[in-house]
C-alpha cells in the first residue's frame, strides 16, 4: 500500500492540479515540487478530511468503508462493478473532458479527490490490481463503525421439510469398501485412460449402496468418480502393469476407525488441488486456455460458509447463493476478472463477464453442496435438493475434528444358512475378511455375504487358514456362531 505522498508522486502535473481545486486547496507556488508537498501536507490535516468528508454522499463513505476493512484494499473489476468505472483518461482530455463533474460513480469521485490509489501488489495468487486509501489517509477518515464491521449478515434459516430427507451419513465409505473388497478378490485390468472395464463396473455397481453411482456409474464428478479420485490420493489404491492393486497406505488406513476415515476422505477432497470441482460441475465446460482456478481456494472460502450454519436449521440453496453473490462473489477469482476464464455451457455458449455468475458461480455451488458435500455426509438434502443442513458429521469435519465413533457389538451375525449379515457400520477391514472366504449377495437392506467352499479355497491361495477364520466369526459373532456352521469349519480339510 502506499502513503498519500507517493500516490501524488506517481500522478502528472495536470492531475495534481486537479486534486487540488476538487480538494479546494490553492497552493501558494506554482512549482510542481511545492506543489506535491503542498497537496501531501495538506490533505492529511485532519480538520480538511473532515471538510471533505462532510461533502461526500452517502455511497463514496461506504466505498471507503469498504475499502479500509479490506485491506489491502479491493481488486480494481470488483470495486469498478460497484463503485463505478475509472476511466483511463490522459492528460491531454482530462482538462477539456473533466470527468470529475459527471463521474461514474462514488469511486471516481474519490479518485478525482486523490483519496483513493491503484497499483499492483503481489498476493499467494499472484499480482493482483488493487484499488486502496493511502495507508497515512485511512486513520484520519470519520468512519462509520457500523460499516466497518466485516462479519457478513447471518443466512436466515428456512421451514423444515416434511419427513422425506436425505442424509447419506457414511454411505460413500460403505461403498469405497465395497470396491476394495472387489479388487481384493478380481484381477482388475485398467483402460489405457486408467479407467476401469465396463466389465468390472457390471459386477462392481450391483454391490454399491448409492443410488446415485448405479444411475450415473461413469458421471465424471459423481461419486464414484470422487471414489476413485480418494482412493488413489490416499495410497489405498494403485496401478502396476495397468492392474488395479492395493497400496502401501491401504493396512494403516484400515487401522483407523470408520469416522477417522470418512475424516481423511473429506480432507482429501477438501485439500485436492486436482480435483477441479468447477470443472466438473455438470453443464459446465472448462476450455484449455492461459488460465487457471484454484479449486482449494473456492473450496475453502465456501466451506467458511457452511461453519457459519447453525446445526440442526434447514436453509434454502438459493438463499445461500444469493447470500454469497451479494457478499463474497469473488470467492474463487481473487483478482475479480471475469473476462479470462475459458467455460462453456452445455450449448457451447462461452460464459464470461459478471453477468454470467449465476451460470458459473452459482452452479458451482449447487454442485458442491448436492454433490460432494452431500456424498461425503457433511449436509443432509430434502428430497428436491433446494434445502440443506449441516450435520454433526459435517460440523465435525470443518472443524478438523474426528466425529464420535458408534459401538460395535457384535460386528456380524450367522445364520445356518452359512450367511452372514453384516452390521449396519462394519469396519472396513472386518469388511475385507468376510469377503475373503465368502461370496457376495446382497448389499440392501444390509450386506450379506454367504460362507462357500470357493471362497474358503480363496482364502487358502492367500495365506488365511480356517482355523484363523473360525476363530474371526467367533469373535465377530459375539461367540453366536451356529453349531453346524462351526462343526462344518472345524471338519473342513486344510
Amino acid at each position: 500500500m502506499h502513503t498519500l505522498r507517493q500516490h501524488l508522486a506517481q500522478r502528472d502535473s495536470i492531475e495534481r492540479r486537479v486534486f487540488a481545486q476538487n480538494q479546494g486547496i490553492l497552493p501558494n507556488e506554482d512549482e510542481e515540487g511545492d506543489l506535491l508537498t503542498t497537496l501531501a501536507q495538506q490533505m492529511l490535516q485532519p480538520e480538511h478530511v473532515r471538510d471533505v468528508w462532510a461533502d461526500l454522499s452517502s455511497e463514496a463513505r461506504r466505498a471507503l468503508a469498504e475499502l479500509a476493512r479490506r485491506r489491502p484494499g479491493i481488486p480494481a473489476p470488483a470495486f469498478q462493478r460497484q463503485f463505478g468505472e475509472l476511466r483511463r483518461i490522459g492528460p491531454g482530455r482530462l482538462q477539456t473532458d473533466q470527468p470529475w463533474k459527471t463521474p461514474t460513480g462514488p469511486g471516481e469521485t474519490l479518485w478525482y479527490l486523490g483519496w483513493i490509489t491503484r497499483g499492483f501488489q503481489k498476493t499467494p495468487e499472484g499480482m493482483i490490481d488493487y484499488i486502496s486509501i493511502p495507508e497515512d489517509l485511512t486513520p484520519l477518515l470519520p468512519l462509520d463503525e457500523a460499516l466497518l464491521d466485516t462479519k457478513p449478515p447471518a443466512l436466515s434459516p428456512a421451514p423444515a421439510p416434511p419427513a422425506a430427507q436425505r442424509d447419506l451419513g457414511e454411505l460413500l465409505l460403505d461403498d469405497l469398501g465395497t470396491i476394495l473388497a472387489y479388487v481384493q478378490n478380481h484381477p482388475v485390468w485398467l483402460r489405457s485412460k486408467g479407467g476401469w472395464r465396463l466389465k468390472d463396473l457390471h459386477h462392481l455397481l450391483p454391490r454399491l449402496r448409492l443410488s446415485t453411482i448405479r444411475k450415473q456409474p461413469l458421471e465424471t464428478g459423481g461419486p464414484l468418480h470422487l471414489l476413485f479420485f480418494s482412493a488413489k490420493k490416499l495410497g489405498l489404491l494403485t496401478t502396476r502393469n495397468r492392474q488395479q492393486r492395493f497400496g502401501k497406505a491401504l493396512r494403516p488406513w484400515l487401522e483407523q476407525s470408520r469416522a477417522a476415515q470418512m475424516r481423511s476422505l473429506f480432507q482429501t477432497w477438501r485439500e485436492a488441488e486436482a480435483w477441479n470441482d468447477l470443472c466438473l460441475t455438470p453443464g459446465l465446460r472448462c476450455q484449455e486456455g492461459a488460465w487457471r482456478n484454484d479449486p482449494a481456494l473456492a473450496r475453502n472460502r465456501l466451506l467458511a460458509r457452511l461453519a457459519e450454519a447453525e446445526p440442526g436449521h434447514w436453509f434454502g440453496l438459493d438463499d445461500l447463493i444469493s447470500l454469497i453473490y451479494d457478499h463474497d462473489p469473488d470467492f474463487q477469482r481473487p483478482d475479480g476478472l471475469y473476462d479470462t476464464w475459458y467455460i462453456q455451457n452445455a450449448a457451447g455458449d462461452y460464459l464470461r463477464g459478471f453477468d454470467h455468475w449465476p451460470a458459473v458461480e452459482g452452479q458451482l455451488i449447487r454442485y458442491i453442496w448436492q454433490g460432494p458435500l452431500f456424498w461425503l455426509g457433511a449436509v443432509a438434502l430434502d428430497d428436491t435438493g433446494d434445502l440443506w443442513r449441516l450435520t454433526p458429521q459435517g460440523e465435525a469435519f470443518l472443524h478438523g475434528d474426528t466425529p464420535p465413533e458408534q459401538p460395535l457389538s457384535p460386528v456380524l451375525s450367522i445364520d445356518r444358512d452359512f450367511t452372514i449379515v453384516l452390521a449396519p457400520h462394519i469396519g472396513l477391514w472386518d469388511r475385507l475378511r468376510v469377503a475373503l472366504f465368502t461370496f457376495w449377495q446382497a448389499s440392501a437392506p444390509e450386506y450379506r455375504y454367504r460362507i462357500t467352499r470357493r471362497g474358503l479355497q480363496r482364502a487358502a491361495r492367500r495365506g488365511v487358514s480356517v482355523q484363523r477364520i473360525l476363530d474371526f466369526l467367533q469373535r465377530a459373532s459375539g461367540d453366536a456362531l451356529p453349531d453346524n456352521v462351526r462343526k462344518a469349519l472345524e471338519t473342513y480339510p486344510s
